[in-house]
């Protein structure tokens, strides 16, 4: 099976990724300027440093362009009205899993409601228990290598340590 690329024709090509010239993907559409020979095409890629290029034809893959697909996002949807609120006695549902039965979260809802003001609002750590391990005498800790974070992951991971050790 021969594969050939007439002029003007969208596809696109394997070029290395910028800043990393040993990877490689996929990049365009492009399209073809003009064909050089059996293999070789001349290439308009516009956004790059090299406006113009000449590829082998294993670099270069057909571009099929999608059917538009309606966007849900810009759709509008009219706000509807269900039911007011008494503002005064007002009490929030509470979250209850799907897996338990309808008598589990009856008693579960009534629990919450009598004894809401017992339980956190954020868990996570508590202070009524705490525990430590015992090592034996001379042994290291095992090592690994750190895993590398980003300078963002870096800080917020300090101070989710930091917290830990209030």
């Amino acid at each position: 099976m021969t594969r050939t690329f007439s002029p003007g024709d969208k596809f696109l090509v394997l070029l290395p990724i910028p800043g990393k010239p040993l990877h490689a993907k996929y990049h365009g559409p492009y399209e073809i300027i003009k064909q050089l020979g059996p293999v070789g095409y001349v290439v308009s890629t516009l956004g790059r440093c090299k406006t113009k290029r000449v590829c082998h034809i294993n670099l270069l893959k057909p571009y099929h362009e999608r059917e538009p697909r309606l966007d849900f996002q810009h759709t509008e949807i009219k706000p509807e009205v269900v039911g007011l609120v008494d503002c005064v006695n007002y009490k929030p549902q509470q979250k209850v899993s799907s897996l338990l039965t309808t008598l589990q979260k009856t008693e579960l809802s009534e629990l919450l409601d009598e004894f809401g003001d017992n339980c956190f609002k954020s868990t996570g750590k508590t202070h009524l228990v705490s525990h430590y391990i015992n090592l034996k005498t001379g042994t290291l800790p095992c090592r690994s290598t750190p895993y590398r974070f980003s300078p963002d992951k870096i800080k917020f991971v300090q101070t989710e340590i930091a917290t830990l050790r209030e």
